[in-house]
């Protein structure tokens, strides 16, 4: 109701400008990703041809000011090319991503409330996944108090539920839609922030998970984190940890953790390389039952981290099973302010023990190796060209997880995205 009640309102602002609006501001987000699938997110097997698919985003936003009124509303079509035939009467890819009105009370405390992204840190716990072209938002209401310049604290609540009433218990409402690997009924969250000189920052989280299992059982899963960076001249040094504990959907008592640590070199004015190492919890093959040491990313924007073939926690892909650590050396190379190559190598293995093969011996922790090289070329103010090539050389345990025990030896992902973004003040 109040998604149509905002848009009426903007609408009406619109045609009574010069008497009512303070400012009024438009973006767009048009992009066209083509992409040759040949082993992406999963092992593909031999025999079976790369597979070609573009997809699409066209989001418009229209941002409003009124004194101390903000109102943000920003609609997309997010689609695969040909899902809908050229005559289709309906449009399923076409909606509101976010809706949302923020109101400062005072100069330090403000509350935002409606549809909106939510992104901390990195993006190792909750994130935009902009990658994605219909993006992460979410129904919620924040409240952020700025502490002084370099601080500040926000505080964020949602609640989930659905229409359908006829999987509901005389005493409880179900909630099942699984999301992040998990069904999440409400999240709670606070995050703290500080930036100081010399480019450090400091941040610290809590996020409350309230889980519904499918009978109508409640969970609480709690995850507690701390991000900092610090920058010495031309090295910065990085580093994570979280720590999980409560219990996930399937009801099993979680003892997860997360730590990354990394440096930051400029070699050259032109060169930049990061190594690092991640490590992410998991279960053992013979975890007792009941127990659970995955760490869950949950709402994380995983593309960002683990490689970009999406072959660890992408949608449900790799969640409860043996973690993964990840040891890796990034790279960019900026040959003039428009124009950069970057490269990324990992090596993967897994956290927990993945058991024995058929002859009866331990399974090797090693996953695999993957390359991923991104091309980035900026074609005026507004429209940036990227193309991708990303290898992965997968080992036997690899096979195993993904259950594809005779995949092409080589496999590989190219990619070509256009993105266009212009901004512009419409009064």
């Amino acid at each position: 109701m109040y998604t149509h009640t905002i848009i009426a309102g903007l609408l009406f602002a619109s045609g009574i400008a010069h008497a009512q609006i303070d400012s009024l501001k438009m973006n767009m987000d048009l992009r066209t990703r083509g992409e040759l699938d040949n082993g992406v997110k999963t092992l593909i097997i031999k025999g079976k041809s790369p597979e070609t698919t573009v997809v699409s985003r066209a989001r418009f936003g229209m941002k409003y000011y009124y004194q101390k009124l903000e109102v943000y509303v920003s609609a997309q079509d997010a689609r695969t090319w040909g899902e809908t035939n050229s005559v289709a009467a309906k449009n399923q890819n076409f909606t509101l991503h976010e809706v949302w009105v923020k109101y400062p009370f005072s100069e330090k405390f403000a509350i935002k409330l409606g549809r909106q992204t939510l992104a901390y840190d990195n993006e190792r716990l909750i994130g935009a996944l902009d990658w994605a072209m219909q993006g992460r938002s979410f129904d919620a209401l924040k409240g952020i108090y700025t502490l002084n310049p370099n601080s500040k604290i926000e505080a964020v609540v949602t609640y989930n539920n659905d229409d359908n009433d006829t999987n509901d218990l005389p005493d409880k409402e179900i909630y099942s839609m699984a999301d992040g690997g998990e069904i999440t009924k409400s999240l709670q969250i606070i995050h703290y922030q500080f930036s100081g000189r010399n480019k450090f920052l400091f941040s610290a989280i809590v996020m409350n998970t309230v889980l519904q299992n499918p009978a109508g059982t409640h969970y609480d899963m709690i995850t507690v984190g701390i991000n900092s960076k610090k920058y010495f001249d031309s090295i910065g040094l990085f580093g994570s940890a979280y720590y999980q504990a409560g219990k996930n959907t399937d009801g099993q008592t979680k003892n997860a953790y997360q730590f990354s640590l990394n440096a930051d070199f400029t070699v050259l004015p032109t060169l930049n390389l990061i190594a690092g190492a991640e490590w992410l919890s998991g279960d053992n093959y013979n975890i007792k039952p009941g127990k659970n040491r995955f760490f869950s990313p949950v709402y994380g924007t995983n593309h960002l981290y683990n490689g970009l073939m999406d072959y660890f926690y992408s949608g449900t892909s790799h969640f409860n099973t043996y973690g993964l650590n990840d040891y890796y050396l990034n790279s960019t190379l900026t040959f003039n302010s428009n124009m950069d190559l970057k490269a990324a190598l990992h090596a993967f293995t897994t956290n927990g023990k993945a058991g024995y093969d058929k002859s009866g011996n331990d399974l090797s922790t090693y996953l695999g190796t993957e390359l991923d090289l991104i091309f980035t070329k900026k074609i005026g103010k507004i429209i940036t060209a990227n193309l991708g090539h990303s290898f992965m050389l997968a080992g036997s345990t690899m096979e195993v997880l993904k259950n594809n025990p005779d995949p092409k030896k080589l496999q590989t992902w190219t990619w070509l995205a256009f993105k266009i973004n212009p901004n512009f003040k419409l009064k």
